[in-house]
């Protein structure tokens, strides 16, 4: 008698509930071979299969009866230590499956029986062996763990499936797909089983941690040489895992391509693109994502579709046209964000790195969603790296040109330079010397070799000064708001800013001088300007007034009139001091000019007739003067301008010093547009005091209205010094250092001068003495014989008494023109003055806002270009008197 399958304990009322809702289903063990014939009467247990089909007829409950009896007893497990290979299956077993499989209520039932029956042997003897999956695996270990599992599983499954397969043999084709069905239905059903007993999430991370690993081995193992030698990448993929007995055991399918992804993901993002065939080309300059694309189209793709191929049990399985250019972007996108990672470093070392600059713009090209990525990644590196109080003013304008050239080639729209030069911009504005040092960098110079030729050398940006030498003069202002005649007009970009504005032009000057508003620039290059010029050896100034072209193409023309007068007044004093040279003999002088004076006279801009004659009134007539110059200019309307023709000869009077009069040169300048310079008084040499007092005399007689005021703090001068042992010659000395050592020079041998002597003798102030002193003791011309007064060093060595504590040697002379603070002291007087009128007159005000003591002194007085800052600092003072009490924020007369 078939004995039933015991059913689980019901006592549990948690089971209770959930069986009422799920009932399990109970099968029965297989049927004895003597079980007698009990006819047509049921037998009074469970029956021997659990069927809910209704009986219609004995005869067919009983041949259903035996064949199930025949079909388990055959299909049953044995177990697993004693294995026996599947036996070929008798008569009455193939006519039992065929009896059951015709109809699929019956095939399914026989399916749960198996299932069940062939669960059990795989929780006893194959899930023990598992186990290891029950805690979590080291990658390390990923291989070996997914090969065990194959090699565990493929013996289960022979075994479990032997007996069902050995049906197929001799079956009849009617029949054959029935019995078919049934062994695809079995071992799906084992292994849904194995796969729900085991941690799916976790052999799906390994699995593709054991691919990635093996991906990257196979690339490792390629001769990265021979791909150098053909100048494109041929490194194969592979994996060692054995991908088709992965989809037999039941970790191929679903399974298997998304881990086949998982790790062809995280293979892309860095060892496939981060290897020797795809390094950057800094010798070549040229773009390394066509070597990627062809790399993954013919090597990649292949491995791929052959993977997948095998995972999923089919044979030339082929990805379509959208898959594969996805994943060729994929990996250009990888590369490019792989170069994006470290653009700053590129933007420094443009344009050498060029290739890499190329490879990022062939990924934005094929991706537009990279652009933000790229902006974003760029600007946190910046504000990290750059934007900060390590970096010097002079790198960041530095980087931030680079970054103009940078990002035009990147998107020559300009919409990703708005968008990452807008933090540069905003910091640089930031910096108190950024103006300064971009006016000092447009004027420095540029020698044949390519090294920057200015006076302080840590103050200019070469960069910018290779572009300004580079720049052409042409009108690159943006005109096409106003020009309604451009056929060319394009709107802004759907992506640009709202600070965005559309430019043709890319000239890095322009984007330099849109840094700052234009008149703060032109202010501030217009100081810089005057002492480059007041400092220039060119007579021609060629460069200045090329400058200064370039600033007017560039920007409002009619704001740079204080440059033109600058440069109009160091030209026509070049012609002065050839007419009024002091150091030239009296006979020279009053003798009648030849035609090589009067050429000489003419400036380069041309000159009326008027003009020029008054140079010559006093020498010649003006029929002669008129007959002399028809010989040397060419006239074109009122102006005349020098001819290029050699004028005639003339006779050479050896009495006359031509060479000295090069010795004294004198710049007339106009006071009124020069930026306020330093007007220090003190007694100067006879000797130059004597040709100062000579020009005066000689410009007096021009019948100009102009007035000379000199500027002795301004003056420049040669110094000879003849000691015992030594002679020593110092160019470009400020005046106020020659008046100190002349001063020596007049005293008795071995005399000594106390800084306080100097002073009242020269009337001059303690500070310029001080680094008077300190220059020539730099210098070994004076030496301290005790402490506090100094002597004239004869000789090397001689004995200068004990050491005593040497002054520093200075460096470069002040500046000649003012300071913002130096011209702010000065003025400081008149604008405390005012600031009391206007408390007194008008009750306490506060320093800001509309009607505050900032804007009314701006409104009222021209010259006051500060801001509140220097107003707090006025305020400041004034209360340190006791003039002005502060309540609050409101400042007002002190009681």
């Amino acid at each position: 008698m078939a004995v039933a399958a015991s059913p689980p304990d019901r006592g549990n009322g948690r089971n209770d509930m959930f069986a009422s809702v799920f009932p399990q289903k109970y099968f029965t063990t297989p049927t004895p071979e003597t079980t007698p014939h009990v006819g047509s009467l049921k037998s009074p247990t469970k029956c021997f299969r659990k069927s809910e089909s209704a009986v219609t007829s004995a005869d067919t409950a009983i041949r259903l009866e035996r064949a199930w009896s025949v079909a388990t007893r055959y299909l049953s497990v044995p177990d697993f230590g004693q294995q026996r290979h599947a036996a070929r299956p008798r008569l009455e077993v193939k006519e039992a499956i065929s009896l059951i499989c015709g109809e699929s209520t019956t095939r399914r039932e026989l399916v749960a029986w198996c299932s069940n029956e062939m669960g059990g042997h795989l929780r006893q003897s194959v899930l023990p062996r598992l186990s290891f999956w029950q805690r979590p695996v080291p990658s390390s270990q990923a291989t070996e763990a997914i090969n065990e599992t194959i090699g565990v599983l493929e013996p289960m499954l022979d075994v479990l499936l032997s007996r069902p397969l050995a049906l197929l043999d001799g079956t009849d084709r009617p029949l054959k797909q029935s019995v078919q069905q049934l062994n695809d239905q079995l071992r799906q059903a084992v292994l849904n089983m194995t796969l729900h007993s085991l941690p799916q999430h976790r052999i799906q991370k390994t699995l593709a941690c054991a691919m990635y690993q093996n991906m990257c081995h196979s690339l490792a193992r390629n001769d990265v040489e021979n791909c150098a030698r053909h100048g494109r990448c041929l490194c194969e993929v592979s994996v060692d895992l054995d991908l088709s007995s992965l989809s037999r055991v039941g970790l191929g399918g679903d399974l298997g391509e998304r881990a086949f992804a998982h790790a062809m993901h995280k293979f892309l993002q860095r060892p496939a693109i981060e290897r020797v065939c795809f390094r950057l080309s800094w010798t070549g300059k040229c773009s390394t994502v066509p070597k990627v694309r062809e790399w993954v189209e013919q090597w990649l793709m292949p491995f791929m579709e052959r993977s997948l191929g095998a995972l999923n049990g089919t044979e030339n399985t082929k990805m379509s046209d959208g898959d594969r250019s996805q994943f060729e972007q994929i990996a250009i996108s990888n590369l490019g964000r792989l170069r994006t990672a470290n653009l700053l470093d590129y933007v420094k070392a443009w344009p050498d790195s060029l290739g890499a600059l190329l490879d990022i713009k062939d990924c934005l090209a094929s991706s537009l969603s990279e652009k933000s990525f790229v902006c974003s990644s760029f600007i946190s590196q910046t504000s990290t790296r750059l934007l900060h109080a390590g970096a010097s003013t002079t790198d960041i304008l530095s980087i931030y040109t680079s970054v103009i050239h940078a990002f035009r080639l990147l998107d020559s729209r300009g919409v990703m330079l708005e968008k990452v030069a807008g933090p540069i911009r905003a910091y640089l504005r930031t910096r108190d010397d950024t103006v300064s040092i971009i006016a000092a960098s447009f004027l420095a110079e540029v020698d044949e070799q390519g090294q920057i030729i200015a006076p302080d050398s840590n103050k200019v940006c070469p960069d910018i000064t290779f572009e300004v030498s580079q720049s052409s003069l042409e009108d690159t202002r943006d005109h096409r708001v106003t020009d309604w005649n451009d056929m060319d007009w394009m709107p802004d970009p759907i992506d640009a800013g709202p600070n965005y504005k559309a430019t043709m032009s890319e000239d890095v000057v322009a984007y330099i001088l849109g840094l700052f508003d234009q008149e703060e620039f032109i202010k501030e290059v217009t100081t810089v300007l005057a002492q480059h010029l007041l400092q220039a050896t060119d007579p021609e100034y060629v460069k200045e007034t090329r400058l200064i072209e370039l600033f007017k193409s560039r920007l409002d023309a009619t704001k740079l009139q204080a440059a033109e007068v600058m440069l109009k007044d160091v030209r026509d004093s070049v012609r002065l001091n050839r007419q009024l040279n002091p150091t030239a003999p009296v006979s020279a002088v009053n003798a009648e000019p030849k035609p090589r004076d009067i050429a000489a006279a003419i400036p380069g801009g041309g000159i009326t007739m008027q003009e020029l004659y008054k140079g010559f009134e006093t020498r010649m007539k003006p029929s002669q003067f008129a007959a002399a110059l028809n010989l040397v200019a060419t006239r074109r309307g009122e102006r005349y301008y020098p001819k290029r023709s050699k004028s005639p000869p003339e006779d050479q009077h050896p009495d006359v010093a031509a060479s000295s009069a090069s010795d004294y040169n004198v710049q007339v300048l106009s006071g009124f547009f020069w930026p306020q310079m330093r007007s220090n008084d003190f007694s100067l040499p006879s000797a130059m005091a004597e040709m100062d007092a000579a020009f005066g005399d000689r410009f007096a007689r021009l019948g100009n209205q102009r007035k000379l005021h000199f500027r002795k703090a301004l003056a420049r001068v040669t110094v000879d010094l003849e000691m015992e042992d030594r002679q020593i010659r110092e160019d470009n000395v400020p005046a106020w250092r020659a008046s100190v050592i002349n001063l020596f020079g007049e005293q008795e041998p071995g005399a000594a001068l106390s800084s306080d002597q100097i002073t009242e003798v020269l009337e001059m102030e303690d500070e310029l003495v001080l680094d008077a002193l300190g220059f020539w003791s730099g210098k070994k011309v004076l030496y301290q014989p005790s402490p506090g007064s100094y002597a004239v060093l004869e000789s090397l060595d001689m004995d200068t008494g004990p050491a005593q504590p040497a002054m520093q040697p200075q460096g470069e002379a002040v500046s000649a023109m003012m300071s913002q603070d130096a011209m702010l002291r000065e003025s400081a007087p008149m604008f405390e003055t005012f600031i009391k009128g206007m408390l007194r007159d008008g009750g306490p005000k506060e320093v800001g806002g509309f009607m505050g003591i900032t804007n009314m002194l701006k409104m009222v007085l021209p010259s006051f270009t500060y801001g509140e800052d220097e107003v707090m600092l006025l305020l400041g003072e004034m209360e340190g008197r006791g003039e002005v009490a502060r309540d609050g924020e409101m400042w007002a007369i002190a009681a």
